[in-house]
């Protein structure tokens, strides 16, 4: 909870209970990109338990923070990002960015949420104690995704067009280098530990395995039909990647750099994240309209959730 200064003290401390009691329940956020809302998933019920509008529309990629009581929200055509506060499912701020934001990440320490503008090729730096941009950092060619590591050291950031990916130093909010990959960079996580980086390579129809200590390709695992999105199990053993043009999800074991499984979802998958627990894997069904809920100890679907909107972009989770 960001600090504040109020003649209330308990005003402000009721608040604050109210907050982390909402968001301490296992809850999913899905975007909406031609609903212009979104959707709020209670993962103990499997329902729809709210739905919360936004103003522009192109809504897509979002971060939650760490504690669960603010939901940031890209809103490319008002090249904004649309603060939320789950406990009370509304809009609170708008912050305005760069042009086009797609994608958002937030900092280990909650204290800044980076946003990707692709159309203005720059990524902005968000002061979440004041919600504004304090810092606008020039990167490549379409920027699309990005990664914080566990340590909120450096943030990294997929440049679509450019084929590479530029490596942000947090503390100066500066490139500080960067990395060739593979064509298309787009999705991208960082394992648990914090020493490899994984990027869904949309046109290469691979995940490429990039040394965050020196940068460098160490490892190229293949076999999908453009992926689009990646996510790591809490203990780093398994990947979950979408295939975004043949409406499934693959799963690689880390070790073995190999696919062991592809479980069927739905149409267009969009986005994936898995639980705290590692239990379940989440998959928004852009054109599908619909959420999946995926088993990981099975790798099955365990259900899907229709009508979650229109054009679901991209789910975070909270616990």
């Amino acid at each position: 909870m960001r600090n504040a200064i109020s003649l209330s003290y308990l005003r402000v401390f009721a608040f604050a209970a109210t907050a982390l009691a909402a968001s301490a329940q296992p809850y999913g956020y899905v975007s909406n990109e031609m609903g212009n809302n979104v959707s709020v998933v209670n993962r103990a019920t499997n329902t729809i338990s709210a739905s919360i509008p936004i103003s522009g529309a192109g809504l897509s990629g979002m971060a939650i923070t760490p504690n669960g009581c603010y939901l940031y929200a890209a809103e490319q055509s008002k090249n904004s990002v649309a603060v939320i506060s789950t406990a009370s499912n509304s809009v609170v701020a708008t912050i305005p960015v760069g042009t086009g934001p797609v994608q958002v990440a937030v900092t280990p320490n909650g204290q800044t949420v980076y946003v990707a503008n692709e159309q203005s090729n720059n990524v902005s730096a968000i002061n979440t104690a004041t919600n504004t941009v304090v810092a606008t950092i020039p990167v490549g060619s379409k920027p699309v995704g990005l990664a914080v590591t566990p340590d909120g050291t450096y943030v990294l950031v997929t440049n679509f067009l450019s084929a590479n990916i530029s490596e942000i130093s947090t503390s100066s909010n500066s490139v500080r280098a960067t990395w060739t990959t593979l064509s298309g960079p787009n999705g991208i996580t960082v394992g648990p530990n914090g020493v490899a980086a994984y990027v869904a390579c949309q046109y290469a129809n691979s995940i490429a395995v990039h040394s965050i200590a020196s940068g460098s390709l160490v490892e190229t695992i293949a076999g999908f039909i453009a992926p689009n999105s990646v996510a790591a199990t809490p203990d780093g053993a398994y990947l979950y990647v979408t295939n975004g043009n043949a409406g499934s999800v693959a799963v690689v074991n880390v070790s073995s750099a190999q696919i062991v499984a592809k479980v069927p979802a739905g149409l267009t998958p969009t986005s994936v994240a898995v639980s705290a627990d590692g239990s379940t894997a989440y998959v928004t069904n852009g054109y599908g309209y619909s959420l999946s809920e995926i088993s990981t100890a099975t790798n099955t679907v365990k259900l899907t959730l229709p009508h979650v909107g229109v054009y679901p972009f991209s789910v975070v989770l909270y616990h």
